[in-house]
């Protein structure tokens, strides 16, 4: 288990056996690099942990721990875990300020604790049945115990397909599934309860900014050398901007030259300049032959801008082993177009009665059908928002590109996937809305629980780890995101401008010419990037013959996007294309020759 996830840690390995558990740790050395190693005992051998990720306030915890006579013999963050518990139980865990997935074990009471942190920052798996319990970083872990054979979970994959990530707890293999954010397993004898955990607030902030900056300050605890990545736009910036005060030596910035806008290697190299800091860049030079299936192997699962994430990464662990991300400005702040289409959807159902708005959307997504145009297109996407206004969770869903029903499922699927027992994605957003009565708001919480979670984060902690790299977010921090949650929801997004409020929070911190550039991503044309790059892959991977072999998308289909003239229009139809390449990929990495799959390396 411990050399199927040998990278996240290449700094050390240890294992501990006892009667009733056994421990592995793969450690990537970031605090109290001497004395941290684990798995790590109690003072007293009362206690046995093993723990990935960084408790940020680990410090005024010790200090507190030590007044109340308590004990340690290390300076780790690990040590200060195990000692909580020992003071308050596992709710002493509500404590914690940081991000981690830990297991506990008490000798004494023949019981453990499994859990991970309430923003779900770092991953954990559990597989399960009558007898055992394990649980691993990553699926591959589980799967390498015993050589279990791994199998596609068509389920899944059809959710994956209709959000671009894996919502809820799923994962793409049968039997093995995630450890939900927040959630605590007590286990007694093969008795298992539930918990949750619930953060407690750590002291208020005088403003937005200044929570902030409390967060990247805490952000920089470490006892080597912390980085930061840095585009062209406000997220990045602001941190880099707080963090320099921060770091011990001249903060060192990085960026990867991609995305949709030709001028956001240069826009970050002058944020640089304006800040005082420095930056390196790098183009994307990658064998995608090589690289997709490398990248595939970490993810455990197809993702759509992981490529430009994992490259950014491998250049930056080469100078740094921690990093700061900007990650989760925009989720937070509503800083995406789709917050500000939702806002504007929520304003119309106010004022157009029901009926109207679902005939005139209804009427004309099946004009465009009768069309024979490309299927589901951004046009009739528009049109069938318009048709469900009132029906938030499925307006949502359209807003982000969910497809299911019957006719594109048949279009879309081959056998495989056909005889599958599949989910309505519609509702399993319907099942997971969060009671609001704002549309706005509820979207931004489904995504902070779901998107943010399972796409975001689970993309950041693969690439970087699989590169030797710690990424720390610092927006995406328990007491920063409870203060900006208690900011009135109408704030945030002031005169339907994204970010609003944000932007007038940083100004006193960031140049003015910082504000008027335009927001750009991480994407890149998904026609062009496929037909430039992925055209000969796609010849392999997505060969008639081989799609018919593998049973799970229909040829037809893939024939079909690939005989029309692309445009921008077109984004939907080859991330589709992307996705079945990638998930033929999964197939014979994970599936094909029944046997636990074997680690790849760069």
């Amino acid at each position: 288990m411990l050399h199927a996830i040998a990278h996240r840690g290449p700094d050390g390995q240890g294992t501990q056996l006892f009667d009733h558990i056994a421990l592995g740790h793969s450690r990537l050395a970031i605090i109290d690099l001497d004395s941290g190693q684990q798995p790590m005992a109690s003072h007293d051998q009362r206690f046995t942990i093993v723990f990935n990720g960084e408790i940020y306030n680990y410090p005024q915890l010790r200090n507190e721990l030590i007044q109340q006579g308590h004990r340690f013999h290390s300076h780790s963050d690990t040590e200060v875990i195990i000692e909580l518990y020992r003071a308050h139980g596992w709710r002493g865990f509500n404590k914690l300020r940081g991000m981690f997935a830990f297991a506990l074990w008490d000798h004494h009471e023949q019981a453990g604790v499994l859990t991970r942190d309430s923003l779900g920052i770092k991953p954990l798996f559990i597989h399960q049945n009558k007898e055992q319990l394990s649980f691993a970083s990553e699926a591959k872990a589980l799967l390498a115990r015993d050589n279990i054979h791994s199998e596609l979970d068509c389920n899944s994959l059809h959710l994956l397909l209709n959000f671009r990530y894996l919502p809820g707890d799923h994962s793409l293999f049968k039997g093995i599934r995630q450890l939900p954010a927040g959630q605590l397993l007590e286990w007694r004898a093969g008795d298992i309860r539930q918990h949750h955990l619930d953060p407690e607030p750590d002291g208020q902030a005088n403003s937005t900014l200044d929570a902030l900056e409390q967060s990247v300050k805490v952000h920089f605890t470490a006892d080597v050398e912390v980085g930061a990545y840095l585009s062209g736009g406000l997220d990045s910036a602001s941190i880099v901007a707080l963090g320099k005060g921060f770091a011990a030596h001249r903060l060192r910035t990085f960026t990867l030259k991609a995305g949709d806008d030709p001028n956001e290697a240069r826009y970050a190299a002058r944020t640089a300049e304006l800040l005082d800091v420095d930056n390196s860049q790098s183009e994307i030079q990658a064998d995608l032959a090589k690289e997709l299936p490398r990248l595939v192997w970490h993810l455990e699962t197809p993702k759509i801008n992981a490529l430009q994430v994992s490259l950014l990464a491998q250049m930056t662990a080469s100078e740094v082993k921690v990093a700061l991300s900007g990650l989760g400005g925009d989720e937070l702040f509503y800083g995406y177009n789709a917050h500000k289409i939702m806002l504007q959807a929520q304003q119309t159902s106010r004022y157009l009665p029901g009926f109207v708005s679902a005939g005139l959307g209804g009427l004309g997504a099946q004009a465009i059908n009768i069309l024979k145009k490309p299927v589901w297109t951004e046009p009739e996407r528009a049109l069938r928002m318009l048709q469900s206004l009132g029906d938030w969770p499925r307006v949502y869903g359209l807003l982000r590109n969910v497809w299911d029903q019957p006719k594109l499922r048949t279009l879309i699927y081959g056998p495989r996937m056909l005889d599958s027992q599949l989910d309505n994605a519609f509702g399993f957003i319907e099942n997971h809305w969060p009671a609001r009565s704002e549309p706005l708001e509820a979207m931004a919480e489904f995504e902070f629980r779901h998107k943010m979670v399972n796409d975001l984060l689970w993309q950041e902690d693969r690439v970087s780890m699989a590169a030797g790299l710690e990424v720390r977010v610092p927006f995406v921090d328990s007491q920063f995101a409870q203060h900006v949650q208690r900011i009135p929801r109408a704030r945030l997004m002031p005169n339907k401008q994204p970010k609003g409020y944000m932007r007038e929070m940083l100004k006193p911190l960031l140049p003015e010419e910082i504000f008027h550039r335009p927001k750009s991503g991480f994407q890149v044309s998904s026609p062009d990037f496929f037909h430039q790059h992925l055209k000969p892959l796609a010849d392999i991977y997505l060969a008639p013959s081989k799609v018919k072999e593998y049973g799970l998308f229909n040829p037809q289909f893939i024939q079909h996007v690939l005989e029309l003239p692309t445009h921008k229009g077109m984004r939907w139809h080859y991330f589709m294309l992307y996705f079945m390449l990638l998930t033929h990929i999964w197939l014979e990495l994970f599936e094909m020759d029944g046997t636990a799959p074997k680690p790849i390396h760069a």
